[in-house]
């Protein structure tokens, strides 16, 4: 900030009118060009604000600020009283002498008064006079970068982080200020061309200049600075930093605003260079609040708010501070409406939950910084919207609300950042779901425990590499030695979700099997039509299935067609069709010694999958549910034992279906107990109207006593056997692939699997068998879909008993025999 006696700035920003009432006859409109402003002790501030007669005739006015006693800071007015002819405009001005009563980062707010002498009408304007706190003060304070350098020097994670740092800084070379016009999914817009990263590279640079004193760094950190912030050329020519949206611009004005904090206590930056940088920044600024909207709760609004919040608090502009705070849309409302009450973030995918939960820490920790606290506070529940800014509820198949329990009043930061740990792997990934792949640990565990301790946190810190900036900066030296929190079975209920984790005994958590299931949230526009979907199988670190094994980008037909369909999913999926999504319960949840239980249902109607169609916006032609299509009820119930899972399904109609049993895993080896009907198709349909027309190279058969179909991945393996129906039609294709392998998504030895019937009422009955080296399965019968006996080697034997599956009141049971000795028994108990 300018450090001159008298602080002017002209840079117009909010054109808030502050009304006594919205009557149309009212002839007062008080107005202002910005409403906070910042300057040392015993600096002058000039606010500006004008006064509108809206009357036909003259008015005269007077001006005074309430309740002058009660300010430390001395306030002189220019005019008291003052006559304005009709339908002009009176342009006035105050000043506010900065108190050393207030404290450093302290403020003061003065509220300007007019009133109509003849009407006696009133009209306030709040001015909020802040107490000029020296920069960096964001997350890069003197206390902390003390602390981080002593970390670096004694610490052996700490000093190999810094290294990291050092040679990324190094490396690094200023990108290209270019201008961008081509076409996004359904729009064309010119924009710079940078990347959202290009922020986060930015600040990384900085940061290296505060550890080493290296002005090299220092140098290329002011060059892209300027660049962006060129008047002529840069942010303020096109009004867009980034060829992404809003989830893109957010990320890079954080960083920018982080960056400049840096630069600013430098002092490196001429008067003309901070104008400019001040500019663009309250540009960006007017274009977020633009997009503000009380039904656009969602990563992208959630992002682009966290970055107008850190950009107004390093302007020190209170005003704008609490309008991105307080306002609809803003950061409050974000939080109380799309954190559940489970703690999730309501769209459910892994990258979104922590890409709003990083976004939310690091907006905590700039505010403990400044001296506020965010991190602890609690906010009053609001109901979300089940609709969203551009879409309807229901377009495309996607809701936009939060089902399950209300849970508590208030939501808090404090909720998200202990609410996925429950659903992680034993290497605190978090598992897939909805348009998202495995979660590797995020950064902003660091601060999470740097704040709220916890051993769960503690642990998901310990399997990190802790090689971020973050962790330089805000990691705990020694961590504890802690065990690992979620070793047992588990659910959350709002993201609906659920891990049966075998309970072997003194066993590796790497040598347990891990299957997850989904009955909760949709998600909005990144939910998947899924429930009773098995989203993830994992043994011995091994990743069987995720969400998103397909993936065609957001621009591409197949993204609704194939990535978010049913068909691509390890569920039933009923006449080829697309499944509604709705409120689904999970109606028994059992853990015992060895056997974890679930049982998820819903009952939905199916449709047509959203047809792409460039030509609209949001690009999808959408299509309604038949209206003589009854919902169907589809219940899954899951066991897993130490050895192997189990899987039965019920589904029932009103109307005759065409159910198909599908399971997608990686490297056919064989399929057994079937016989082939035609030759190999180059489509599982030819229908383009369906997503079945992804899957490729299908292969029609007849079973009549049901099948063993053998998979294997390097040296894991998967063994399914389908035991119920014992007569149907099994298919076998090549699952959809979107283009270029990447973990989990488009590997071409992926494959489906199916078993087709077409009835009212059918159950399916499945036993799975994860494994490595040779099987443990020796033999299985089953007389019914109801029970099933699986002959173990060693001699062991267990069977397992289905009661009242077509009701209401299930009940498993378990018996574990060895040498035909019974040892065990569990039965489990309805929720």
């Amino acid at each position: 900030m300018p450090t001159k006696n008298l602080i002017v700035l002209v840079i117009l920003f909010f054109s808030i009118s502050a009304f006594a009432n919205n009557n149309n006859n009212n002839n007062i409109i008080l107005s202002n060009v910005q409403q906070s402003k910042a300057a040392k002790v015993n600096e002058t501030i000039r606010y500006a604000f004008q006064i509108k007669n809206n009357h036909d005739t003259e008015q005269v006015y007077a001006i005074q600020i309430k309740n002058p006693r009660t300010l430390a800071c001395q306030v002189t007015i220019k005019d008291t009283l003052i006559s304005v002819k009709g339908n002009q405009v009176y342009h006035g001005e105050f000043y506010v002498k900065v108190s050393n009563r207030i404290p450093v980062g302290g403020q003061e707010s003065s509220f300007l008064e007019i009133q109509n002498k003849d009407s006696k009408r009133k009209e306030t304007l709040e001015f909020i006079t802040v107490r000029y706190k020296p920069h960096p003060f964001l997350l890069v304070t003197g206390e902390i970068l003390k602390e981080a350098k002593a970390k670096a020097e004694n610490v052996d994670w700490a000093k190999q982080n810094l290294d990291g740092l050092i040679e990324f800084a190094n490396a690094y070379k200023v990108p290209e200020r270019k201008v961008v016009d081509k076409p996004r999914p359904v729009k064309r817009w010119k924009s710079l061309a940078y990347k959202a990263a290009d922020g986060e590279a930015l600040f990384k640079v900085v940061l290296a200049y505060k550890f080493t004193g290296n002005k090299v760094y220092l140098n290329k950190a002011v060059k892209l600075v300027n660049d962006v912030c060129d008047p002529e050329e840069g942010y303020l020519s096109l009004g867009a930093a980034t060829t992404g949206v809003q989830v893109h611009e957010g990320f890079f004005f954080m960083y920018l605003a982080l960056t400049c904090d840096i630069l600013y206590g430098e002092d490196v930056l001429s008067e003309k260079e901070r104008t400019n940088i001040e500019k663009s920044m309250r540009l960006y600024l007017k274009q977020d609040k633009a997009h503000m909207d009380p039904i656009g709760i969602m990563n992208h609004q959630a992002s682009a708010n966290v970055g107008a919040v850190i950009t107004s608090l390093f302007l020190q502009d209170m005003a704008a501070v609490n309008h991105f705070v307080e306002s609809d849309g803003g950061l409050i409302d974000q939080m109380t409406k799309g954190i559940m009450a489970d703690g999730w973030w309501f769209e459910g995918t892994p990258g979104y939950c922590y890409l709003v939960t990083e976004r939310l820490c690091l907006t905590a920790q700039a505010f403990e910084n400044y001296g506020w606290n965010l991190y602890d506070r609690r906010f009053p529940t609001r109901f979300k919207s089940k609709d969203f800014e551009n879409a309807k509820e229901g377009f495309t198949g996607m809701k936009f609300d939060i089902w399950g329990p209300t849970g508590s009043s208030t939501r808090g930061l404090k909720d998200m950042v202990s609410a996925y740990i429950p659903m992680m792997d034993e290497d605190a990934n978090l598992i897939p779901n909805n348009d998202g792949t495995v979660a590797k640990p995020h950064e902003f565990y660091e601060l999470a425990y740097r704040h709220f301790n916890g051993n769960d946190l503690a642990w998901v810190v310990s399997k990190s590499k802790r090689d971020s900036w973050e962790s330089l900066l805000y990691g705990v030296a020694e961590l504890p030695e802690v065990k690992d929190p979620r070793t047992e079975s588990d659910y959350v209920s709002n993201v609906g979700l659920v891990a049966l984790r075998s309970q072997p005994k003194d066993q590796n958590p790497k040598d347990q099997i891990q299957a997850y299931f989904k009955f909760g949230t949709h998600g909005g526009w990144h939910g998947h039509l899924d429930r009773t979907g098995m989203t993830a199988l994992n043994r011995y670190g091994h990743k069987y299935f995720g969400t998103e094994m397909v993936w065609f980008g957001y621009g591409d037909p197949g993204y609704k067609e194939s990535v978010q369909a049913s068909a691509t999913h390890n569920m039933v999926v009923v006449d080829a069709l697309q499944q509604e999504a709705l409120p689904s319960i999970q109606t028994l949840f059992f853990k015992g010694d060895i056997m974890q239980a679930t049982v998820v249902q819903t009952e939905a109607r199916w449709r047509r999958i959203p047809i792409f169609n460039k030509e609209l916006f949001p690009p999808w032609n959408d299509f309604d549910f038949d209206p003589d299509f009854k919902p169907v009820l589809q219940r899954r119930l899951s066991v897993v034992t130490n050895d192997y899972v189990v899987i039965a399904d019920y589904m029932k109609a009103p109307q005759k279906h065409t159910y198909d049993w599908m399971l997608h895993p990686i490297g056919l080896q064989s399929i057994n107990g079937v016989k082939a009907k035609g030759t190999l198709m180059p489509k599982l349909s030819e229908d383009l109207n369906s997503q079945y027309k992804y899957f490729t190279n299908a292969q029609w058969y007849q079973t009549k006593k049901g099948t063993k179909v053998m998979f294997q991945e390097k040296d894991m393996k998967l063994d399914v056997h389908t035991l119920w129906p014992k007569k149907a039609e099994v298919f076998t294709a090549t699952y959809p692939n979107g283009g270029a392998p990447r973990g989990i998504r488009n590997n071409p030895d992926r494959a489906t699997y199916g078993v087709r019937v077409k009835s009212e009422e059918t159950q399916f009955l499945t036993v799975l068998e994860p494994y490595k080296g040779k099987s443990s399965i020796e033999k299985i019968e089953s007389n019914n879909a109801n029970e099933v006996v699986v002959y173990l080697s060693g001699g062991r034997k267990q069977v397992i008993t289905v009661t009242n599956f077509k009701q209401n009141d299930i009940k498993i049971k378990i018996e574990d025999y060895v040498n035909g000795k019974l040892l065990h028994t569990e039965t489990t108990i309805q929720n």
